[in-house]
């Protein structure tokens, strides 16, 4: 049995984006926030395939703040413009993943969320497959100096995804068979899939690497804590019943909590504390 405490739990920018990111790093600190899954977009932070941008920067604002950078997801969050991209629009493409990369060292994590998303429509599946294997593989090659861990993450709700079930993440990662890149579990796909987080622990144990700890609707979206369907004292139990001590993290995108994101950020922080039994709601 393992022990989870609240300050474990990582929060994401990514609600906050009609906000300044200073906004964002004050409320977690008000909410005790110790860990910050950071989503690599506008307007908070800007990355293109012409200049070094200053990772460095937004690692004092969060370290001057008390807390850490857990993990970095990219803007695009997965590789859907290195597949669609030719000629000269992939060399840029690649310019840009290597500037990504560059930040994403700056900001002093090893973890890199990702997400198996194609977008090749127009393409078969079989093809889709071939170009996403072989654009992980580059992208696993250029991480390698930097010792980053590609954690790549279930979507169930996005129709492109070729990881959106357990079968589908044990299967490609087979097809990929590369040391570069590990699985991550979201829990709100997971049960929107109507699986059992049980049975992805005992596929993968030790090599589950991220688990986005996210309620849902079963709507596609992402709830905060509260406004969902799932038990989060259940999900809870059961990272504690494995022994669970790597990366976890929230992430919430639905656009009503773009206006008043902190009220998601509160209330989510209420009912996690409540789950781990440190407070009464």
């Amino acid at each position: 049995m393992g022990t989870i405490k609240r300050e474990d739990i990582a929060n994401s920018n990514i609600h906050y984006r009609f906000y300044p990111f200073e906004t964002f790093l004050e409320k977690q600190e008000e909410l005790g926030v110790r860990k910050i899954d950071l989503f690599g977009a506008t307007p908070h932070m800007w990355i293109d395939a012409y200049s070094a941008s200053d990772a460095g920067e937004v690692r004092r604002q969060i370290e001057g703040r008390g807390m850490e950078v857990n993990s970095f997801t990219p803007e695009f969050s997965s590789m859907r413009y290195t597949l669609g991209a030719e000629g000269e629009g992939e060399r840029k493409t690649w310019e840009y993943v290597k500037r990504f990369l560059e930040f994403a060292a700056g900001l002093g994590t090893g973890r890199i969320i990702l997400t198996a998303n194609g977008f090749l429509l127009d393409r078969d599946e079989k093809e889709q497959r071939r170009r996403l294997k072989d654009s992980l593989r580059h992208l696993g090659e250029l991480g390698k100096p930097y010792g980053f861990q590609f954690l790549l993450l279930n979507s169930f709700s996005d129709g492109t995804s070729l990881i959106r079930t357990k079968a589908d993440m044990e299967g490609f990662l087979a097809e990929l068979s590369s040391e570069s890149f590990l699985p991550a579990v979201d829990t709100a796909s997971v049960y929107e899939a109507g699986e059992c987080l049980e049975d992805w622990f005992s596929s993968f144990g030790e090599s589950l690497s991220h688990v986005s700890f996210n309620n849902t609707k079963f709507d596609g979206a992402r709830h905060y804590w509260g406004d969902g369907y799932l038990n989060p004292v259940e999900i809870l139990e059961v990272l504690k019943h494995v022994g669970y001590g790597k990366s976890i993290g929230c992430s919430f995108y639905v656009r009503d909590y773009l206006k008043e994101p902190w009220l998601a950020d509160e209330r989510t922080g209420e009912i996690i504390s409540w789950a781990l039994g440190e407070v009464s709601v």
